[in-house]
């Protein structure tokens, strides 16, 4: 009786086994130090990881076995990417590393986002770290330049390996990717655009937003430069028929409070509220004690609308940012 090799099963039953083996029921996490296809090093310690729970063997068989696990591997989980405090090389090399063919297979990546550093921005539109001998930010060719006299004060500077990211994600065509954009545990209250709870951000008066808090210093406000960029990247990168469509998604959490206070200003500012999801754990006891009054927190699923008018440079943090300018001048 002849020998029956793996490849010489139906397809069907392959990928019932590839799927056992490659598919994971939580987000496998890429870190620095994940050996996710050659990423990281053996010796470096690595957090635990869904990655150790896939057989990750199958992708370094011939040639033909690797192809079909890894359009498995690659199609059917969710990736998590981490990295250092607001460097996306990381990001950048995963994605370069896995390949062209292996990136279209993608459908679910998930990317921390930071808040910009910031840089202080001059009434002649210019803008500097604020020191002396200081370098010079120039505002993205793709955003407008505010008129001259322009408000001082810290505005976003926008990481251009942001671009590469979302040029890379959609160079191949075919299946539809989503990028989920997550901000951080500390980042709580970040919405693009506002910052809380209670006190908006800075911005045209004439869209509601006022001046916030000085407790609430610019290290913890982010424009709305950055999702409109990432739109405009999004459109540009993706309007050639033969790419893949690409959704892009932001998710926060923040006071339900807040939220529902704000959401009316949050839809002007551009932003299209997907989905809402009130966090069990802040519940209070019933009957509440006067000794747990913690704050209703409330996790959003946003997108950025279709963008229909030219893009200008969101105003400066306001008069809070002099506290950054003094600190750092």
């Amino acid at each position: 009786m002849p020998r029956l090799e793996f490849l010489g099963l139906p397809w069907d039953i392959r990928l019932i086994i590839y799927s056992s083996l490659l598919v994971s029921s939580s987000p496998i996490d890429v870190w620095p130090a994940t050996m996710l296809c050659g990423l990281g090093s053996p010796a470096e310690s690595v957090p635990h990881s869904t990655i150790w729970d896939v057989s990750l063997g199958l992708l370094q068989c011939n040639s033909t076995i690797a192809a079909e696990a890894g359009a498995v591997f690659y199609g059917n989980n969710t990736f998590r990417i981490h990295g250092d405090d607001r460097d996306y090389r990381l990001v950048v090399h995963w994605l370069k590393q896995i390949g062209l063919q292996n990136r279209g297979y993608l459908k679910r990546l998930e990317m921390r986002i930071w808040i910009p550093l910031k840089a202080w921005q001059l009434p002649n539109g210019t803008r500097t770290d604020g020191m002396e001998d200081s370098h010079s930010f120039p505002c993205h060719p793709h955003l407008a330049a505010p008129s001259i006299p322009c408000p001082e004060g810290a505005v976003d500077v926008i990481d251009p390996l942001i671009e590469t990211i979302i040029a890379l994600v959609s160079q191949s065509g075919g299946r539809k990717l989503k990028l989920y954009l997550n901000f951080g545990p500390m980042d709580f209250n970040t919405i693009p655009g506002l910052i809380g709870p209670g006190i908006t951000g800075p911005g045209t008066i004439g869209a509601g937003r006022v001046e916030p808090r000085m407790s609430q210093g610019p290290e913890a406000w982010l424009s709305m430069d950055l999702p409109n960029l990432i739109e405009k990247w999004r459109a540009k990168h993706t309007s050639d028929d033969r790419l893949r469509i690409v959704d892009i998604l932001w998710t926060t959490n923040t006071d339900k409070d807040f939220f529902l206070d704000s959401r009316t200003l949050i839809e002007r500012l551009g932003w299209q509220v997907l989905e809402e999801l009130e966090d069990k754990w802040y519940q209070l006891p019933e009957p509440p004690t006067q000794a747990l009054t913690a704050p209703r927190t409330i996790f959003l699923l946003l997108k950025r609308k279709k963008l229909t008018t030219t893009l200008v440079a969101d105003a400066p943090f306001g008069y809070a940012g002099l506290s950054w300018k003094f600190l750092n001048g």
